[in-house]
């Protein structure tokens, strides 16, 4: 089965939550009549949020790697994900905004084994 996301040719886990977001840019203010004035700057930018009940510490620094440029990864990757706007897949040029986790699980030694709830924004460029 093919994966749902794909960040720089790694397939990521299908997460376990999946919202897509479609955006349009637009310059407008209004007149002196109140009358809203505006033009299209760009139309259907992607926004895609995926969220995992669970990932184990190893898959989710792999998934964050893609991104941190200290650890070989890129600010901007291409992204192969499910297009709402087309009802197939699509790559395009994103950056990841916040990444966020809950710490859920310590062996015994006291190292860090998996987290819940983590959650990736993904936003076109």
């Amino acid at each position: 089965m093919r994966a749902l996301v794909s960040i720089a040719g790694h397939d990521i886990p299908d997460p376990s939550e999946y919202n897509a977001t479609t955006s349009t840019v637009v310059d407008s203010a209004r007149n002196v009549q109140g009358v809203m004035i505006g033009a299209v700057i760009r139309d259907s930018m992607a926004k895609i949020e995926c969220t995992w009940k669970y990932l184990d510490a190893a898959k989710w620094a792999e998934i964050l790697s893609l991104f941190n440029v200290s650890l070989g990864g890129s600010f901007i990757n291409e992204v192969t994900f499910f297009n709402q706007d087309t009802n197939d897949w699509q790559s395009r040029k994103m950056y990841v905004s916040d990444k966020t986790a809950g710490m859920y699980y310590r062996d015994k030694e006291g190292n860090v084994r998996g987290f819940t709830g983590c959650r990736i924004a993904l936003i076109e460029v």
